[in-house]
């Protein structure tokens, strides 16, 4: 092995904030982690329902958003008859008519 190229590695402490606590070793000197073999669902034979970000919350205002861009982004279509510029077929159909 070359001197000097690898990582220190430290004994890192692990903690759960349900308080439960573990070490290991890394090159980091400790992590916080929201959920362990202590406290996850799988683990424990519990139901749980963890929503810790707001997921569903975050998910439904970004729904709520989209649909207010799609109303705006058809007014805007709307009340732009004026900037209407026809298109090669129609101005051929329209001289090949008169």
């Amino acid at each position: 092995m070359k001197k000097g190229i690898h990582p220190k590695l430290n004994t890192l402490t692990i903690t759960c904030n349900c308080g439960n606590s573990f070490e290991t070793s890394s090159t980091l000197s400790s992590l916080n982690v929201e959920i362990c073999s202590n406290c996850h669902p799988f683990f424990t034979g519990n139901e749980k329902f963890v929503d810790t970000e707001g997921r569903i919350d975050k998910f439904k205002r970004k729904m709520e958003l989209a649909k207010s861009n799609v109303t705006k982004n058809k007014s805007k279509k709307e009340n732009s008859g004026s900037n209407y510029k026809p298109s090669l077929k129609e101005i051929f159909n329209q001289n090949s008519n008169n």
